[in-house]
């Protein structure tokens, strides 16, 4: 590994460069700092995954079948194994059982993958043992694989299993538990994996929002631990205060965050997006993501970047000492560099007991100052605190909303918010739908959904108040392919939901910049000819060339679309020319301002003096005073694209006091 001294302790990121015979990259977590290496063992070959908590690569070479294990050590230990055969573009996870020299060598196939199975090998084998070989074809490995008590355990495609690996008398056996799923938290396009951390295994559930993964953002993360009492899933709101979980790709692995110099209670996830490899920091005190850039361009599966730890820090046990005694154990680090991380980490104990904000009726009216201009709500625990925040004054306020505190700890989705109202989900049994006024605290609770497995991935509802006899709530959701489509409507009044489930003629894309309407008088939905898609990149190719986030926002009887890719690029605004039916390229919104989220997106059309011209986003500087945006008049970010910080469980509302006024129509047609 580059560097000497204190750099060698604490993580860093590889990325083997698969095929192409040049050095690998280095990243060091502490600055960001990339340091090219040269690695003759690495060169030419890929990397199928990372094991032993970050000490081992496991390593192939496609033409000669070559397969080993190399140390990340500097002195780069080279461990032969048997020849491997796999398909092209191989997918999946391995794991290590045991320490050297007596050791297994475990690889679980990739769900996708046409069949199951599960290698093993010790060093001195002469070919591999497929475990899975003649067992119950329903066993379909999640590529998930964590070492734990002398055993591997890798989860199924089921949910509800563990498959145990044990080396007993000089042979594997393997042994399927019944666990139990992981409560219904995260459906439709979520990832998992699988930790072990002192003594427990862990399961993170990680959702996204996008086509697929790799062209995805990450919005929140959910925890749960193994009872290894009853070997039952319960969700935890912390992995502790000095633990660091860092995945990256298929492998997880925990860490001392005091010796890695990394922030405690915090889930460090590497995510190949559309424009670059992004890192995203789940804090679990204040449920907040920073998302920042580690690598300029996205990886691709033969060459992926990966978690490096030194087994010092691994194995560093914390001790309740004053922080600043335990960091300045290390002598590598410079007096200015502990005092900084001291302070720092002093920060993330005060977020563990935040101050109380002021009680909301102490503050001086706030939504008269808001107008109509929308706050950035976040619903950090399932205690009813709510907190509001107003890009335009840099200020967050706390209202206490009753129907958003729930006993049994089940938090609250917010899927989209209308006129000051809050489409909200319970996150475990998503079926119940409510919609809120957190202003009013007036209510509307829909009836069940019929489908456990249903998801929205869009809802709203028509230009009534959703009190309104006359309103009519409607939901969507697609298939990854866009060749189906699902409506979801209901009325006050009715018992059930109605479902449209439609088979496609042609895939819908909204990501390309396809329009299709749906109308709530006649129950119809269809795909519009025009406008033609603004990038007609397929979407499923594995390059990510050209692939973008995409928004939709009316503005004043407008409809805007916005395609955003990275800090490099400025954001692509487009009009609808509705005489046209063609999407027009603006320089300028007329003054107007854009709220973005893939939740629910505004646009207000004379904001107040200086805030015209700008596209704000969901997230905020890491002091939580300045709201983060885009100016189309300077074509800057402030206060800059990366490095920010968002809410887990957000979404823009337009504050709304007033009475519930009904509005007449509900026939007017919704664009998606």
């Amino acid at each position: 590994m580059p560097g000497v001294g204190g750099s060698r302790n604490r993580p860093w990121l590889i990325q083997a460069h698969g095929r192409r015979w040049e050095a690998q990259t280095f990243v060091d977590m502490l600055d960001r700092s990339r340091h090219e290496v040269t690695i003759p063992e690495m060169q030419g070959k890929i990397c199928l995954g990372c094991m032993h908590d970050g000490s081992w690569l496991l390593m192939l070479d496609e033409d000669t079948f070559d397969c080993f294990l190399l140390s990340v050590t500097p002195a780069r230990a080279k461990i032969p194994l048997p020849p491997l055969r796999l398909a092209s573009e191989y997918k999946g996870t391995c794991g290590v059982l045991g320490s050297a020299p007596d050791f297994t060598v475990v690889i679980a196939s990739h769900p996708e993958s046409d069949r199951s199975f599960l290698l093993c090998c010790r060093p001195g084998d002469g070919s591999w043992t497929d475990l899975l070989a003649g067992s119950n074809d329903a066993i379909k490995i999640d590529a998930d694989v964590v070492a734990h008590a002398g055993k591997l355990y890798a989860s199924t495609t089921s949910g509800d299993h563990l498959v145990a690996i044990d080396v007993a008398g000089g042979g594997v056996r393997t042994q399927l538990l019944r666990t139990g799923k992981v409560e219904e938290a995260l459906r439709g396009s979520h990832a998992s994996r699988l930790v072990e951390s002192c003594g427990d295994i862990f399961a993170l559930r990680m959702d996204y929002f996008g086509i697929r993964p790799s062209d995805s953002a990450l919005t929140r993360i959910v925890v749960y631990r193994l009872d290894l009492s009853d070997w039952v899933w319960r969700r935890v709101e912390s992995i502790g205060r000095d633990r660091a979980f860092l995945v990256s790709g298929d492998y997880a692995l925990s860490c001392s965050a005091a010796a890695a110099r990394l922030q405690g209670n915090c889930v460090h996830v590497m995510w190949s997006s559309c424009d670059c490899e992004r890192l995203y920091k789940y804090c679990l005190d204040d449920m907040t993501i920073t998302l920042d850039q580690i690598l300029p361009e996205p990886t691709t599966p033969t060459c992926r970047a990966y978690w490096v730890v030194p087994i010092v820090i691994l194995d560093t046990e914390f001790k309740e000492q004053p922080l600043m005694n335990t960091l300045l154990s290390n002598q590598d680090l410079p007096l200015e560099l502990l005092e900084s991380i001291a302070s720092n980490l002093s920060l993330v104990d005060r977020l563990r007991f935040p101050a109380v904000c002021k009680s909301w009726s102490l503050i001086t009216n706030p939504l008269e100052h808001a107008k109509v201009w929308p706050w950035l709500m976040h619903l950090p625990k399932p205690d009813g605190a709510c907190k509001m925040f107003d890009p335009l004054r840099g200020k967050e306020y706390t209202l206490q909303v009753e129907a958003f505190e729930t006993t049994s700890g089940d938090r609250l989705l917010c899927h989209s918010s209308k006129d000051g109202w809050v489409v909200a989900s319970a996150e475990v049994h998503s079926e119940d739908v409510v919609i809120i006024n957190p202003f009013t605290q007036d209510f509307v609770e829909p009836p069940a959904l019929d489908s456990i497995c249903y998801r929205f991935q869009g809802v709203t509802f028509s230009s009534s108040a959703p009190t309104s006899p006359e309103c009519v709530v409607f939901g969507t959701c697609s298939s990854h392919s866009g060749k189906y489509a699902v409506v979801e409507t209901w009325q006050s009044g009715e018992d059930a939901w109605s479902r449209l489930w439609m088979e496609l003629e042609e895939p819908f894309h909204v990501a390309k910049g396809c329009l299709a309407v749906f109308n709530p008088s006649n129950n119809t939905w269809r795909m519009l000819g025009k406008p033609e898609p603004i990038y007609a990149l397929n979407v499923f190719e594995d390059d990510h060339e050209g692939a973008k986030f995409c928004y939709l926002v009316e503005l004043e009887g407008d409809l805007v679309s916005l395609f955003l890719r990275n800090a490099d690029e400025p954001p692509r605004v487009f009009k609808l020319d509705q005489t046209k039916m063609a999407w027009v390229g603006v320089e300028d919104i007329g003054g107007a301002a854009l709220f973005l989220d893939h939740r629910a997106s505004f646009g207000v059309v004379s904001p107040e003096a200086g805030n015209g011209n700008k596209i704000f986003f969901p997230r905020n500087s890491e002091d939580g005073k300045q709201a983060a945006y885009y100016d189309l008049e300077t074509k800057m970010y402030h206060p800059v694209f990366y490095g920010l910080k968002q809410p887990m469980y957000c979404v823009w509302v337009v504050p709304n006091l007033k009475p519930d006024e009904y509005a007449s129509s509900n026939s007017e047609p919704y664009y998606f």
